[in-house]
């Protein structure tokens, strides 16, 4: 479940994604670090199933790889998965996120978020935390 804080910061990482994203259609990225601060970027080119899928034993390497360098940024990290669709499970996010799950226990850290973030809200795949948004309005501070 996720905690009333991380929701707002998962909120502003959609409105960041929609703010910055200007493709309809791009690249899926995993990322790892603070959730609306620095993180460390993975590209995810291939789909799973296809000519370029990662094996789980790789897919560990990389997310172990992507942690080590965002404890450097953040004592607390999250996970995400940016990618393009609708905020529902798809073969992508259950390739990586429970990997990712895997990896932060192996390290003995809590991550902060595991989730999925798209334009339109996000979700968590190992979990029932969900929030969408039709027309997302953040407020800046004066």
């Amino acid at each position: 479940m996720v905690d009333p804080e991380v929701r707002a910061e998962l909120r502003l990482a959609v409105h960041r994604l929609r703010r910055t994203t200007r493709q309809r259609v791009f690249a899926p990225m995993l990322h790892v670090g603070a959730l609306f601060g620095e993180s460390i970027e993975w590209p995810l080119d291939g789909p799973p199933g296809g000519d370029q899928e990662i094996d789980v034993g790789l897919a560990g390497e990389i997310v172990a790889a992507l942690l080590s360098r965002a404890l450097l940024l953040d004592d607390s990290p999250a996970a995400w998965l940016t990618r393009v669709g609708t905020p529902d499970p798809h073969d992508l996010d259950l390739a990586w996120l429970p990997v990712a799950g895997r990896v932060f226990a192996e390290a003995g850290i809590r991550a902060r978020a595991l989730v999925v973030i798209t334009k339109g809200g996000w979700y968590e795949p190992i979990g029932d935390g969900r929030a969408t948004w039709t027309r997302l309005r953040v407020r800046t501070p004066k």
